[in-house]
């Protein structure tokens, strides 16, 4: 030790420099071989992620869910479907809709027809997390869905900010078919998004028209509601 430290003291200012630098590289060298040699032997293969995604670890199942989807490895499809439909935890489902929406979008919307409301729930927002756009293919499924889920989709096309979407809602208001509650939460998320000349011919025809005296008397209403803030 006594040598290199006379070695270094010889060294003029400028070969002191190198001397580090030289040091600084086969520090960074050794750092990278440690590296290296400590994750050799770990597999990013399909295989090993499809066995972590029944790790007991919570963690590595959905980073194994995450790798899948992001992978496009669609091989994975009925693992993923499984979990989503079976495991009870709600961030392994969402995970597991995610990476299934990334993988086969069109998969991911057939799941929305799942009897199992969790598993409904979440495929709703995972859909509408990865494209704004699928809250039309929500609106479509609309009137086959029951009082609950029709309430929730009604929430998410209120929060889109989308004109279009709002005169599909105002369809829903307008439909016979439908509930009077559900009718008059349409009416009314239509009357706060559309302005007023593009829907008040719509609720003058309903008051006049509509079979339902409840829903005249609720067209009325936002009428003169809508009037009053013009």
């Amino acid at each position: 030790m006594e040598k290199v430290k006379r070695f270094y003291r010889g060294l003029s200012p400028k070969r002191k420099l190198v001397f580090w630098v030289c040091i600084g590289i086969v520090s960074i060298s050794v750092i990278r071989i440690g590296v290296w040699q400590a994750t050799k032997g770990v597999s990013t293969s399909p295989r090993q992620y499809l066995k972590k995604l029944y790790s007991q670890e919570p963690s590595e199942r959905k980073l194994a869910m995450y790798m899948l989807g992001i992978s496009g490895i669609k091989q994975s499809l009925p693992e993923l479907e499984k979990i989503l439909k079976e495991d009870r935890a709600p961030d392994i489902k969402r995970t597991a809709a995610w990476s299934i929406g990334k993988l086969n979008m069109e998969k991911l919307i057939s799941l929305f027809d799942s009897t199992e409301k969790g598993t409904k729930d979440i495929v709703m927002e995972t859909l509408l997390n990865l494209d704004k756009n699928n809250i039309y293919t929500l609106l479509k499924k609309f009137p086959a869905e029951d009082m609950d889920t029709k309430v929730k989709i009604l929430t998410y096309a209120e929060k889109s900010k989308d004109k279009n979407v709002y005169k599909e809602v105002l369809k829903i208001g307008e439909a016979k078919e439908e509930a009077i509650p559900i009718r008059k939460e349409a009416l009314e998320i239509a009357a706060k998004n559309i302005p007023f000349s593009d829907i008040e011919s719509t609720l003058w025809n309903l008051y006049y028209n509509d079979p339902e005296q409840e829903i005249k008397e609720f067209s009325y209403t936002l009428i003169k509601e809508l009037k009053e803030k013009k």
